[in-house]
């Protein structure tokens, strides 16, 4: 007979509290979807030992477009097969949602791609389901489309064999993104998800492009391209019965916006079973949809009142929108000077969660470039300054262009006023910085030579060149005064003193 002492006891006694008996909360929440992460696998899918069409466990094509090859994609190829690695492949660079696979999916006009496995256990009638999965565009294909979506039937929609090609099934998906709208990008993985609610007996879900070629929208990325094909990737996949959660209340971030811009609050989860919206007097300004965008005219901060009840469960949540002016260009002007180049000066207010400025030049007010980036400081009042100190070499007058281009944090821009400036022939010698200490710019229009000469007439630095522009080193000189010869390639001889530091 096995003899305990009072500690262990006490170690049996607390397990027993903890550990779970029979079926509870945690275990009733377990994915339906087996695999949903698809990081198993038999085999690693790489075609060097001669696998092709491997599939992560428990999941296959129920049909595919002769296209799709090799759907699988997976870290465990990397150095092997390119087409099958992660996240850099021959057609794109993409990191998991999570882990390290995911799988590939592609809609030809005329055939689809369908992703197909059998869940855990059958759905139980009237029982309601949450389910998503994370989908982002393929990097490689010229054309986005909408109708992504996850379907559930009794029967397995194809055999798990491999099917060449079929087209689309013309049904209509349980699980649809919220306004179903064309995907697009290539780098944030999307979450689709819903709220389902089981006829009874279903066992297969089947994600892909359920409907036909008529009743998909679509976009060309490249105006050029002359395919249709879509191509996506899928990753996380979960069914998860609804009386093991609660699914909270979201309204989103608390967010600052500029007056006139627009913010989306609230999620993109379908089938909520009642919801409502409240302002900050409690009046509802809408009960239909679990998010909407919010344009604010007026600064200030507005708060959102989301209630919901999913399956029994009541919760809610508060967002707030805090509306700024939109950033400010106090001032803002180009000036010539002696050391032929030109400041740009310029001084703003209300600057919120901007990034950088962009300083952009043009020759004809029409086709800018960025030719500078100053970092912004996000102060009540900001002054700031930028040298354009490589200017054109012309050998007659010539108008400058300039702008500035506010970029903010997520990626939102706003443009100054354009300023002009006359540039005078600059067709002699441009020195700078001068003084210098390591570098010192050098432009002239057809430099044939560059000498530095000392004070006893010895030159020592010579350069035979074939440009406008060059950078010469004078890091090794000592400090002094010098003359820096140009010899252009019409023969045209230009001095200009060199000062060393």
């Amino acid at each position: 007979m096995q003899h305990f002492n009072k500690y262990t006891i006490q170690c049996f006694l607390i397990l027993y509290c903890i550990l779970p008996i029979g079926t509870n909360k945690v275990q009733a929440q377990k994915n339906l979807v087996q695999n949903g992460d698809l990081e198993s696998y038999i085999n690693c899918p790489y075609m060097a030992t001669g696998i092709v069409n491997v599939m992560p466990t428990y999941w296959y094509y129920a049909c595919r477009t002769y296209f799709n090859q090799n759907g699988y994609a997976n870290a465990c190829a990397n150095g092997i097969n390119s087409n099958a690695s992660v996240p850099l492949s021959a057609q794109g660079y993409q990191i998991p949602h999570s882990g390290n696979g995911y799988v590939i999916v592609d809609y030809l006009f005329s055939n689809r791609t369908y992703l197909q496995t059998k869940l855990r256990d059958s759905l139980q009638k009237n029982k309601k389901y949450y389910c998503e999965f994370y989908i982002v565009k393929w990097e490689d294909l010229q054309v986005s489309c909408n109708n992504h979506g996850m379907l559930f039937t009794k029967n397995a929609i194809y055999p798990d064999t491999v099917v060449n090609t079929c087209g689309p099934l013309n049904i209509v998906p349980q699980i649809l993104p919220y306004g179903n709208p064309i995907i697009s990008d290539t780098m944030n993985w999307i979450k689709i998800n819903g709220i389902y609610k089981a006829q009874g007996g279903e066992q297969y879900i089947t994600i892909g492009n359920h409907a036909t070629t008529s009743n998909t929208s679509y976009i060309r990325n490249y105006p050029s391209a002359n395919t249709y094909m879509a191509k996506y990737l899928i990753d996380d996949v979960s069914v998860i019965p609804l009386d093991s959660m609660c699914l909270k209340a979201d309204a989103g971030r608390d967010t600052t916006i500029k007056v006139g811009d627009s913010v989306f609050i609230g999620s993109y989860t379908n089938g909520i079973d009642t919801i409502k919206w409240y302002n900050a007097a409690g009046q509802v300004i809408d009960s239909t949809r679990p998010g909407f965008w919010v344009k604010p005219s007026a600064t200030g901060t507005t708060m959102y009142i989301v209630e919901q009840t999913v399956n029994g469960c009541y919760s809610r949540d508060t967002v707030y929108i805090n509306a700024v002016l939109p950033l400010n260009f106090i001032n803002y002007n180009v000036i010539s000077t002696k050391e032929k180049s030109v400041e740009n000066i310029w001084t703003t207010a209300n600057e919120i969660n901007v990034s950088h400025f962009n300083i952009q030049r043009s020759l004809n007010a029409k086709d800018f470039t960025t030719i500078g980036k100053v970092k912004a400081e996000n102060k009540v009042l900001n002054n700031y300054t930028f040298t354009d100190d490589k200017l054109p070499i012309t050998n007659e007058p010539l108008t400058l262009y300039y702008r500035l281009q506010s970029v903010d944090n997520d990626g939102r821009k706003q443009y100054s006023t354009v300023k002009s400036l006359q540039l005078k022939v600059n067709s002699a010698v441009s020195v700078y910085p001068n003084p210098a200490k390591d570098l010192v710019n050098i432009s002239c229009i057809g430099i044939k030579e560059v000498n530095v000469i000392n004070s006893l007439g010895q030159t020592i630095i010579h350069r035979n060149l074939n440009n406008n522009h060059y950078q010469l080193d004078i890091s090794s000189l000592p400090k002094g005064i010098y003359v820096l010869n140009v010899i252009s390639k019409l023969n045209s001889v230009y001095n200009e003193k060199l000062i060393v530091q």
